[in-house]
């Protein structure tokens, strides 16, 4: 959703679930100058009842289904601040892509305040995922705003008890002043179990630009879904949805990152789009083990939105760092002709020196400039831009353009395309992937119909039938809605894993893991070897594992990171050598691992016991 400055716009209240039209989406002549076809995309209404619906998620929770995961921001007052808590509701597919079943996750009575932006993983390694919230107001310490605003930021996960029962809160850290946007769930320090990387943004008071305070922060894993008080990792270099990733390919893994708070004070140097190289050595993670470096400034795009890696936009085995900023070109150049951005999806290129800027790709028309700004641009609040055929934010107090993107095969045609929010812009959009490096951008909803500051973007095949659908969720008409190709005469079939690279993966294996032998006694110094032997989903990488030693008493001793190697299907085995001179236990970690986008296994652990003699 937009970071508005300095009010949200309350939301339209919308009513009926039904089918809309179909919108046809033209595409650009070829060189014959003969039109190419033209795929229809049907819209299709789950819930337009979702008070200040805002961001949504898509992956299994409840089964082997594709489940869809909403937020609601809820009530707001005339200044656009909540007068309570949010909502998170979860939709299960029916025999039809026009029957979902509604899931309460939580009410307004939870008090999570501005639930945003959800990732659906396993939190408490029981073999099923739970759903992680952050959440918070981010201009809550404003001097006019109430008092109980001032700490509404937190970080839930709400533990999955299976269908039919409620979902259980557990708390991951709450009270605080900035608000958090987005969580990734992952191993950062290598430690074998899974933390949170997320940041804190506070805007503070909604009419100065430059007090802003940005903070990306680590929350260590403590197993069990239990994790550790914040460390912050970098102070003011960060922003909404962080992407955890090995960019440098020196196996530990990197934070990547968009901003969009705290760029003004420093407007030749501040980095709207960056990484935060991790130089950790000894697996204890602090702000002196990341180091920035730039990869777009704020005065090359404009602020950030969303950076994200794509894998096989320009064909398998590759990976694509795409994003969005976040602008108004049309009130920006009224201000000052040099800050006249155009509204943009970008894909950065990094070169030899992954420490220099990365080279910059428009994807949104690259070979039409922008339409110009009518004069009269900004006499009317409530124009929508369709002076333009490109994204383009329409007039207003912190409108910006575009928003989220998401990535998966949109027209059928074998290749990854891209789906984006146009959040200030009203419209939605598809950027059809043509190969060679070429694109083209298309207009998703139909003229004169609007989705504005829409999360999701979302592509996933939700019901096995006829290609992936497109899903989004609108502040603006607290509406979920998806777009298909599907004419779905007939029933549906059972909705089936989904394999496109963009949701979360759709069939999770349990991990076992063994050492061995459980008891072994051992003359002190002497060596003694264990076996590790690890069953989970076949393929993937080669497993690591971390071992540490657990003395009967003092600290815990960490031996180091041993991979394994593929023994048979689905089954990796290694060994354990250790010199032991106290008794205790030798304790070996598996994290889990994203095996491939419809595959995954969990994390796991085991022990042996060290005796003495």
């Amino acid at each position: 959703m937009t970071p508005l400055r300095p009010v949200l716009l309350a939301a339209i209240v919308t009513a009926g679930i039904a089918a809309i039209p179909a919108a046809l989406v033209v595409l650009p002549a070829d060189a014959s100058g003969d039109a190419t076809e033209t795929p229809t995309f049907r819209r299709i209404d789950i819930d337009t009842g979702i008070l200040g619906a805002s961001f949504t998620s898509v992956g299994q929770v409840l089964g082997t289904e594709q489940d869809i995961v909403t937020s609601g921001y809820g009530e707001l007052d005339d200044n656009g601040r909540p007068v309570g808590g949010g909502t998170l509701q979860l939709y299960r597919p029916g025999a039809r892509l026009n029957t979902w079943t509604k899931v309460p996750v939580f009410g307004a009575g939870a008090g999570i305040v501005f639930p945003n932006a959800t990732t659906i993983d396993d939190v408490d390694g029981d073999g099923d995922n739970d759903i992680i919230v952050p959440s918070g107001y981010f201009f809550g310490t404003d001097a006019s705003a109430p008092t109980w605003l001032n700490t509404t930021g937190a970080i839930t996960w709400w533990e999955n008890k299976g269908a039919g029962t409620p979902f259980t809160k557990h708390v991951v850290v709450e009270g605080q002043a900035g608000s958090y946007h987005g969580v990734q769930h992952v191993d950062l320090d290598g430690d074998g179990t899974l933390d949170l990387v997320a940041v804190s943004e506070e805007a503070k008071q909604a009419g100065n630009q430059v007090d802003d305070e940005v903070r990306t922060q680590f929350f260590q894993g403590l197993g069990g879904g239990a994790f550790a008080a914040p460390v912050e990792l970098a102070v003011n270099l960060g922003g909404s949805q962080p992407v955890v990733y090995d960019v440098d390919g020196d196996d530990d893994l990197d934070i990547v990152s968009s901003q969009y708070f705290h760029l003004l004070n420093s407007m030749s140097t501040s980095a709207s789009f960056l990484w935060l190289e991790n130089t950790d050595t000894d697996g204890v993670l602090a702000a002196a083990d990341f180091t920035p470096h730039t990869i777009a400034k704020l005065t090359d795009v404009g602020m950030g939105f969303q950076i994200r890696p794509v894998p096989g936009f320009h064909g398998p085995g590759t990976v694509s760092w795409i994003g969005t900023n976040h602008v108004n070109r049309c009130t920006f150049a009224l201000l000052n002709a040099s800050f006249a951005w155009p509204e943009q999806v970008i894909e950065f290129t990094p070169g030899d020196d992954l420490a220099a800027p990365w080279a910059r790709t428009t994807l949104s028309d690259p070979a039409t400039p922008p339409e110009a700004c009518p004069s009269d641009y900004g006499t009317n609040r409530d124009d929508y831009p369709e002076f333009s055929n490109a994204i383009t934010s329409r007039y207003g107090p912190g409108q910006g353009a575009p928003g989220v993107l998401g990535y998966g095969d949109v027209d059928g045609d074998g290749d990854v395309d891209l789906a984006v929010s146009g959040d200030g812009d009203r419209r939605l959009w598809w950027i059809e992937n043509l190969g060679d490096g070429e694109t083209a951008l298309h207009r998703l909803t139909d003229q004169g119909e609007y989705f504005g500051q829409a999360g999701g973007a979302v592509v996933a095949d939700l019901n096995g039938r006829e290609g992936n659908e497109l899903v989004f969720s609108s502040f603006d008409q607290d509406t979920l809605a998806i777009w298909t190709r599907d004419t779905e005469t007939t029933p549906s079939p059972t909705p089936t894993p989904s394999t496109s690279p963009t949701t979360t993966p759709v069939t999770t294996v349990r991990s076992t893991l063994r050492v061995g032998p459980a008891r072994q006694a051992v003359r002190a110094g002497r060596k003694a070897t264990w076996s590790v032997r690890l069953r989970g989903a076949d393929g993937g990488a080669r497993r690591t594992v971390v071992v540490v030693f657990d003395p009967a008493r003092g600290r815990q001793v960490r031996l180091g990171t041993i991979t394994l190697r593929r023994a048979a299907a689905g089954v990796q085995q290694g060994k354990v050598v250790y010199r032991p001179t106290v008794a205790g236990r030798v304790i070996v970690r598996y994290a889990g691992l994203r095996v491939s986008p419809a595959l995954r296994d969990t994390a796991a652990v085991d022990s042996a016991r060290v005796v003495i003699r």
